[in-house]
């Protein structure tokens, strides 16, 4: 298993060097029911966390800059005595000072042009995953099926880093929301789940790679020429049954399915493949076929760029087989193109409603 996490600003005792040995369930601003009580808890009991001298933890409080380094230091055991640092606004006299010192020197956290720190800036989702993502040296990447998170964007390699390591699932509406702040209770779920496998969540929900069964589907094949798929309306089994035209004719019919495990490829009556595995990330790889005709699979992108006559899709995955076939996956489209060698036999040159 692995591990992850993130930083912010300084809450007067929020995040003092002295630890409350008393429950979370004390406070009296936090209950058992709160959602992230068990995390809160946790990190209260490690001394990674404090409450305030009002006997409260403020949990919808927001987290500042200089509170995260504070939080993430006292987590990996930096050396959190206060001292100067490179960045003007962050004196020796500051209680995060060591820690964002010690920080800074692991390559966690860095400043901004101005050449200051912002201490009692807020945190963001976006940057918390980068700090999180550097905190715990994690390089496993996963698909980022975010709406609004683009590969353009700096924090992209780190959010896929963080859903990879089951930090985070996002919300419901496809979002990550980058830019909203993290409050306390946020930040103590997401540490809590880099530094304890018992607290991570599931993977976001998959981005389906089955054809959608309201559109139909032309490709060009270079052995079939111009052919087109288009939902039966049945079902074969727990199969979804796709009819195939070409020249306008229904030549034969496919099958397909997706679950938990991954995407999977067939013919009624006869044999199917798994032609992608789940959940999808660099580097995963299975095997299709039968002892002495297996063929190795592997997901070598997420991240590609691929244009056909149908347009560009993004966020492509790229699969590699051991053969030299290279398969091309759009999320929520499905199979885009499929060379061999490098030579393009299949592509997808239209979708119609």
């Amino acid at each position: 298993m692995k591990k992850c996490l993130s930083f912010l600003a300084v809450f007067v005792l929020a995040f003092s060097s002295f630890s409350f040995s008393v429950k979370a369930a004390a406070f009296a601003d936090l209950s058992e029911n709160h959602r992230f009580y068990k995390e809160m808890s946790f990190l209260e009991n490690k001394g990674i966390i404090s409450g305030y001298p009002d006997d409260t933890f403020r949990p919808d409080g927001e987290v500042t800059r200089a509170a995260a380094a504070i939080m993430i230091g006292r987590a990996l055991g930096l050396n959190g005595v206060q001292r100067a640092t490179k960045f003007s606004d962050v004196g020796a006299d500051q209680k995060a000072s060591g820690y964002i010192a010690s920080a800074v020197e692991r390559g966690i956290i860095s400043g901004f042009q101005d050449g200051k720190y912002h201490p009692n800036e807020f945190v963001t989702r976006g940057q918390m995953a980068i700090f999180l993502s550097r905190a715990f040296k994690l390089t496993e990447e996963a698909a980022a099926p975010f709406s609004d998170v683009s590969s353009s964007m700096t924090i992209y390699p780190h959010v896929k880093r963080i859903i990879a390591e089951n930090l985070t699932s996002g919300y419901e509406d496809n979002t990550f929301r980058p830019n909203v702040k993290v409050t306390r209770a946020q930040f103590s779920a997401f540490l809590a789940r880099a530094l304890d496998d018992k607290f991570k969540v599931e993977l976001p929900v998959q981005l389906t790679y089955l054809k959608n069964k309201n559109k139909i589907y032309h490709y060009q094949s270079d052995e079939m020429g111009n052919l087109y798929y288009k939902f039966s309306g049945k079902k074969y089994f727990e199969w979804d049954l796709w009819d195939v035209y070409v020249k306008n004719k229904k030549a034969y019919s496919i099958v397909e399915k997706e679950n938990s495990q991954g995407y999977y490829f067939g013919y009624p009556e006869s044999e199917s493949w798994q032609l992608l595995k789940y959940p999808v990330k660099v580097g995963q790889s299975w095997s299709v076929g039968y002892q002495g005709y297996e063929h190795t699979y592997k997901i070598t992108s997420t991240t590609m760029t691929i244009t056909t006559p149908a347009g560009t899709f993004r966020n492509v995955i790229e699969v590699t087989a051991d053969d030299g076939g290279t398969d091309y996956y759009a999320p929520n489209v499905g199979l885009i193109k499929v060379s061999f060698e490098g030579i393009t036999k299949i592509q997808l040159t239209k979708i119609v409603n």
